[in-house]
């Protein structure tokens, strides 16, 4: 019985260290923005369509910021909807669709990275873009768009 308290105390506090809070970067020079979707699904799920990490470098994304507020223990809370500084220029963008559930119990079942990766995408200084996606019991998708609506990155599908 002592084993199974330290196993679950140890699964506890470990998966505490995932959620901690990752520092904002602080970039200098031209700037692009790119903002972040949120959809409300149910009162314990919402799906995310945001940007992770910058050239290798984690950043604090939507469903972060959500889980940070304490909208996994409350519901009715305002989502998070990040809007990220990013460098002009060629980047490496990893995003990803995220099934978000405000009830941390049910997140053990069910994989909420729903699709993610890497896509390569040229900033213009000043602009706006949009992560985009869509999720379905089967699939789902995430992509990056311009202001204007239109896709500029590669779509992600799983």
């Amino acid at each position: 019985m002592t084993k199974f308290f330290t196993m679950s105390f140890a699964f506890l506090v470990l998966a505490g260290c995932a959620q901690a809070p990752v520092n904002p970067i602080a970039f200098t020079g031209p700037l692009a923005h790119i903002n972040d979707a949120s959809k409300k699904v149910s009162m314990v799920r919402t799906h995310f369509f945001e940007l992770a990490m910058i050239d290798d470098q984690s950043i604090n994304a939507s469903s972060t910021c959500t889980y940070d507020s304490g909208e996994d223990v409350q519901t009715g809370l305002s989502v998070c909807s990040a809007r990220h500084p990013v460098p002009a220029g060629k980047r490496i963008l990893h995003i990803r669709a995220v099934n978000y559930l405000t009830v941390p119990f049910f997140a053990l079942f069910t994989n909420i990275y729903k699709a993610e990766g890497d896509v390569v995408l040229t900033l213009e200084a000043g602009k706006e873009y949009f992560v985009k996606g869509e999720i379905f019991d089967d699939r789902a998708s995430v992509w990056i768009e311009d202001a204007r609506g239109d896709v500029v990155s590669r779509k992600i599908d799983k």
